[in-house]
C-alpha cells in the first residue's frame, strides 16, 4: 500500500525549505492586507462517504499568490513505502513542495479550519502542499489516510481526518481530473460543469480540474480509515495542472513537522 507525502517522517525536509524560504523574500504583500474570505458555493456531493464541492474557494490573488510562492520549489513528490520510508515511486509522478505560511496562505488556512465548524485548532493542519503535474505525470490510486498505525500516533497528531484538494492553475488543461472510483456519480446534469459526465458510469466520480475550485472528504469513519474515498489523480494530456492539499490531524502537530507560527 502507498501514501501520499509522509509528513511524518519529513519534517527534516520541512525544515530545510523553511529555512531557504525565509531567507528568500516573500511576494509582495500590501501592507493593509486583510484577511477576507470570498463567498464560495458548497455543494454536496455524497453524504457517504462525506464529500462536498467548493465552488469558488480560492481567489485569483490567492492562486497566483500560491504559485509565486512554490516557484523554482517543486520537487518530485514521494510516497511513503512498505518500511516507512520517503521514497520516490512510479505510482506518484507528480512534483510537490510545501509553501511558507504567509498572511495569504494562513487566510487560506483559517477558511479552511471554520468549514470545519470553527473547532479545528490550527495546530491539527499539516503545511499546506502544492502538487504539480505536467503531461503524463498522475497519482496512482491511493488514501490520504495511513493504514499503518505506527504512523499515527498521538505524538505525530494522529491520523488524517479530512482532506481539501483545491485546483490553483488548469487552465488549458485537459486530462488530470480526480477520479473517485466508488462514489456514486450524482444525477442532475448541472454537476457537469465540475464532473466528467462522459466518464462511465461504473468508474465513480472524476473532478474535472477547474481552477479556484476544491474537493473536500473525510478520511475517517468510527475512528477508522474510510476505504471509499480512495482516489487518484489522472494522468495529465495536455498542459500543467497544480493543485493544493490541506491535510487536518485527528490531533495536535509537533511544532517541527506543522512549522512555527
Amino acid at each position: 500500500m502507498l501514501f501520499s507525502w509522509p509528513s511524518v517522517l519529513g519534517s527534516a525536509a520541512f525544515l530545510a525549505h523553511a529555512a531557504s524560504s525565509e531567507a528568500q523574500a516573500q511576494s509582495p504583500l500590501s501592507s493593509d492586507y486583510t484577511c477576507a474570505h470570498p463567498p464560495y458555493a458548497v455543494h454536496i456531493v455524497s453524504k457517504s462517504p462525506f464529500v462536498m464541492y467548493l465552488e469558488g474557494f480560492l481567489t485569483s490573488d490567492e492562486r497566483l499568490h500560491l504559485l509565486q510562492l512554490a516557484h523554482g520549489q517543486f520537487s518530485h513528490s514521494a510516497v511513503l513505502d512498505a518500511n516507512g520510508e520517503s521514497s520516490i515511486h512510479s505510482a506518484r509522478t507528480s512534483q510537490s513542495t510545501p509553501v511558507e505560511r504567509s498572511p495569504i496562505v494562513r487566510c487560506i488556512e483559517e477558511r479552511a479550519l471554520n468549514f470545519q465548524g470553527f473547532d479545528v485548532p490550527s495546530s491539527h493542519l499539516e503545511p499546506i502542499q502544492l502538487v504539480k503535474y505536467v503531461p503524463t505525470e498522475h497519482y496512482h490510486f491511493h488514501t490520504d489516510w495511513f493504514t499503518d498505525d505506527s504512523y499515527t500516533t498521538a505524538t505525530n497528531g494522529g491520523n488524517r481526518a479530512t482532506s481539501f484538494f483545491g485546483y490553483v492553475q488548469a487552465e488549458n488543461v485537459t486530462g488530470g481530473g480526480t477520479n473517485f472510483p466508488m462514489l456514486e456519480p450524482p444525477a442532475d446534469e448541472e454537476w457537469c460543469r465540475f464532473i466528467d459526465c462522459d466518464e462511465e458510469y461504473d468508474k465513480g466520480v472524476t473532478f474535472r480540474p477547474v481552477e479556484g475550485n476544491a474537493v473536500y472528504w473525510e478520511n475517517m469513519v468510527d475512528g477508522k480509515g474510510d476505504p471509499r474515498v480512495l482516489h487518484a489523480g489522472l494522468p495529465v494530456v495536455g498542459g500543467e495542472k497544480v493543485g493544493m492539499n490541506i491535510w487536518t490531524r485527528q490531533g495536535p502537530l509537533p511544532d517541527e513537522i506543522r512549522g512555527h507560527y
